[in-house]
């Protein structure tokens, strides 16, 4: 199976698990993953919910993947920026708040190791991520 063959079945699985939609899209030597509408926990943003966008190579699943990115409106109810946000990014025709949060645990390229990034993400939300 391609690449974007794993990629693709990865996504369709969190999709099933989270009931959001997620896209990849491929683009030169990326593939990009689009997790639509995720509503942020515990009311820490400005925003209630928000799109999120990973990036990886035609590695993955054996590149790991680093960091995650949102809408640009994602900030602190007082518009304060979160440590590590202040940079806005222009990919796939769109501006992103790239979240320079870094995994500092065992990247695992078995079972479906785009569910553990989300799952990463998900844990900086909340400030129980594995690193």
């Amino acid at each position: 199976m391609s690449t974007k063959g794993i990629l693709d079945k990865h996504a369709e699985e969190l999709a099933a698990v989270t009931s959001l939609r997620v896209d990849v899209v491929e683009q030169s030597d990326r593939l990009f993953v689009i997790i639509h509408d995720y509503y942020l926990p515990n009311r820490l943003s400005k925003v209630e919910k928000t799109d999120v966008f990973f990036i990886t190579d035609f590695q993955y699943p054996f590149s790991a993947m680093d960091m995650f990115w949102t809408d640009v409106d994602v900030v602190r109810p007082d518009g304060s920026l979160f440590e590590g946000s202040e940079v806005i990014e222009d990919y796939i025709g769109r501006k992103w708040r790239r979240f320079s949060y870094h995994r500092n645990g065992v990247w695992n390229p078995a079972g479906n190791p785009l569910f553990d990034h989300f799952a990463f993400m998900e844990g900086r939300w909340t400030g129980k991520a594995k690193r």
